[in-house]
């Protein structure tokens, strides 16, 4: 009886601890697949030749997915100090043949690979690469108005649209509309900040096309833009460039020539990047200053193992193995002793001590009878080492990237000095805006037994931070997020992780955020990133309603900045008529919108990262995809066309008095959208359920849950931690 119950221990089949119970039962069955096919792609990546490890790697993976235990082990050694081949290798696993022949994936009307040039405005001119995904017939094609722009996720550093073509071609055959697929340029080759301009240069080009490079009608034009994890950050950077484009215009009284999107979809969002393992700039500046006076002996080779882009691996502290440099003299063998007999030592000597013309001068005489052991020295020397005569996966990160910025080159274009001057300020103001959303979300009621004590309740000191919290999770680890933060900056950049929005988009400024257009955020409870998701929503939240009171303020005659007594004159009688109906227009739209109309957040319990990947190995997940077609259907219908064909350039839709530069043109004066998907809106009594309890339940897409059943559950585990 005994065996029959602990069968599973004694083969050594039994789930690793404590993950068994970190995650939903179909998830978790997801993640034991997942984990062993990426231990067995880890394992056979160093396998020459290429049909050997597509096979090799399957023949693993079996073996991994059968023992769930070692697979967890194997990848926790890969993952400690992971590489460029090693996060593609894993990622990219679903082109592999073998895998492609038992994925099913939905028969569509144009599947195809596209060169898009850049627009005008750009400063780059590589080309991009895009995959278009069409459901109906190609001819059907030329009739499209509404596009869906996405940006798939990777990490900025792997997977292109082939990766996610499952969920794709699922949407286009679902939505019926275009899908745009973008391979944007990834790290190392192409580091921070080419991705995030690539983004905005392919929206910038479909607007200003309407459409037609990719065979759509040409005459008007609706983007909906979607993101998940790493493309999650791209989209919001198209809306954030946008928006400062709009607002330099508007200082500058020119005409406004780029509209907003009309949504903006994204999945389990890298929003970022402030990690605690960055330096601070005073640090930084002391570091230097000790570097460079000698105050410290040994600060210079420290200062070389810490330049983890000479190293293979980002997060490597030592040197790296050169498997295709010729190893000094080793100690004799009789081989070598035969082999000196025979060429009378002249081939011996040439072959032992022949150095490659470019390496470090002395290796040849210093090393000897060492193996591949050297002095921290190495690495000044690895700028002048021929890397053409090397393999790709065995050069230093700083010897791959393609595409270098010597001036300091990809800047955004900012809306004038006063925003540099007001950076300090905004920081303040994103702090206290940060502090209300979590007062907000965790509720203001004190905790049971903590009244009177005056004591902070347990729960507001780790779990705010789900990267400490799930710092074993088996689909993306601490290691590897630092590994891609490291390579997505790269060499060239050494920004301010605490107030730089275009890298931390969980930082941007109010008054953008204010003008956002319609928010559809999802996320697993147990993803590292779901923080970012949560704070973000309760951010656009605060900044929609503070602009709703500002302009209660204004057209009132009183200032929120300078109190009541201030009037502003722009709208006193005496100012322009047109301000004040464009401010009471946007006044009365925020006023008629609920709260969920801003931004829609759905937290699924028990989940993780990457489920939109995982529909094959989930149900539910294949649920979530279909909805959020569903949730893409509605947004469409809910408003018009955003770019119209004219002698003039490009338009917004026709309204009396003309689009306020606050607003977006995607606005309307209908009343605030709510999006109940056709699953649920064909059962009478499904549809008479109120929202709040849509979701309690067990869906098909999984158990959804509140933010503050988030709050909630942190809480418990901080107090199990504390306990």
């Amino acid at each position: 009886m005994y065996s029959i119950r602990n069968l599973d221990k004694l083969l050594g089949l039994n789930a690793p601890e404590p993950l068994a119970r970190l995650y939903s039962p179909s998830y978790y069955r997801a993640t034991w697949i997942v984990t062993g096919l990426d231990a067995g792609f880890a394992t056979a990546m160093s396998i020459r030749p290429k049909w050997l490890r597509d096979i090799a790697s399957i023949v693993f993976s079996f073996y991994y997915i059968i023992y769930a235990q070692e697979a967890d082990e194997k990848l926790r050694r890969f993952r400690a100090v992971p590489t460029i081949e090693m996060l593609r290798t894993t990622w990219e696993k679903t082109t592999n043949p073998y895998i492609r022949l038992v994925t099913r994936l939905p028969r569509v009307g144009v599947r195809r690979k596209i060169l898009l040039p850049r627009p005008k405005s750009s400063s780059y001119d590589r080309p991009i690469t895009a995959y278009l995904y069409f459901g109906p017939a190609e001819s059907e094609l030329c009739k499209a108005t509404e596009l869906i722009l996405d940006f798939p996720g990777g990490g900025f550093v792997a997977m292109s649209p082939e990766h996610h073509e499952e969920r794709l071609r699922m949407w286009a055959v679902s939505t019926g509309r275009p899908i745009l697929a973008i391979d944007y340029g990834k790290a190392p080759e192409y580091p921070y900040p080419f991705a995030r301009d690539e983004a905005f240069d392919v929206y910038r080009l479909m607007v200003e096309s309407y459409g037609k490079l990719i065979g759509m009608s040409g005459k008007k034009l609706s983007i909906i833009i979607s993101g998940d994890s790493a493309g999650g950050t791209l989209a919001l950077n198209v809306v954030i460039r946008t928006l400062e484009l709009r607002q330099l215009a508007s200082s500058s009284h020119q005409p406004i020539h780029l509209p907003l999107p009309t949504a903006v979809v994204l999945n389990y969002a890298a929003l970022d990047f402030n990690f605690t393992s960055w330096m601070s700039a005073d640090n930084l500046r002391v570091l230097r200053s000790e570097q460079s006076s000698g105050n410290i002996p040994g600060l210079k080779e420290v200062a070389e193992q810490k330049d983890h882009l000479k190293h293979v691996s980002p997060l490597s502290m030592v040197r790296d193995k050169k498997p295709t440099r010729k190893r000094i003299r080793r100690r004799s063998s009789w081989k070598d002793a035969l082999r000196n007999y025979v060429s009378g030592g002249e081939e011996e000597t040439s072959s032992t001590l022949k150095v490659p013309s470019k390496s470090a001068p002395g290796r040849s005489t210093s090393h000897q009878g060492f193996g591949d052991e050297g002095s921290l020295a190495d690495g000044e020397s690895e700028e002048e080492e021929d890397f053409d005569k090397i393999k790709e996966e065995d050069r230093p990160i700083s010897a791959r990237i393609v595409y270098k910025y010597w001036k300091g080159g990809g800047d955004v274009i900012r809306s004038g000095s006063d925003m540099e001057r007001q950076q300090h300020e905004l920081s303040i103001a994103v702090a206290e805006a940060d502090t209300k959303a979590i007062r907000a979300v965790s509720g203001k009621s004190p905790e049971p037994g903590s009244s009177g004590s005056g004591k902070e309740p347990v729960g507001t000191r780790l779990t705010m931070t789900s990267r400490t919290g799930y710092f074993q999770d088996r689909i993306i680890s601490p290691s590897m997020m630092r590994a891609m933060a490291i390579l997505y900056i790269g060499p060239h950049r050494n920004p301010d992780f605490a107030t730089d929005y275009h890298i931390s988009p969980i930082l941007v400024p109010n008054e953008l955020l204010a003008q956002f257009p319609p928010l559809l955020m999802q996320c697993g409870e147990k993803d590292p990133f779901v923080d970012d998701t949560v704070i973000f929503a309760g951010r656009v939240r605060e900044a929609k309603r503070a602009r709703k009171v500002e302009l209660d303020l204004l057209l009132s005659g009183k200032s929120a900045r300078f109190g009541e007594t201030l009037r502003m004159s722009a709208v006193d009688g005496h100012g322009d008529s047109k301000i004040s109906a464009e401010l009471k227009k946007e006044r009365d739209k925020l006023a008629r919108q609920a709260e969920s109309d801003w931004v829609q957040m759905v937290l699924f319990s028990d989940w993780s990262h990457g489920y939109l990947q995982m529909p094959t190995l989930m149900s539910e997940a294949k649920a979530v995809i279909e909805e959020l077609a569903e949730w893409i259907d509605h947004a469409f219908e809910r408003y018009p066309a955003t770019v119209t064909e004219s002698r003039g350039g490009l338009l917004a839709p026709k309204a009396q008095g003309g689009p306020s530069p606050l607003t977006s043109e995607t606005e309307t004066e209908d009343t605030g959208i709510t999006f109940v998907t056709r699953r649920h809106s064909e059962s009478p009594r499904r549809a008479a359920t109120p929202p709040e309890s849509v979701g309690e339940g067990k869906r098909s897409t999984g158990q959804t849950i509140s933010e503050a059943e988030l709050m909630r559950r942190r809480r418990l585990l901080d107090s199990h931690i504390f306990e």
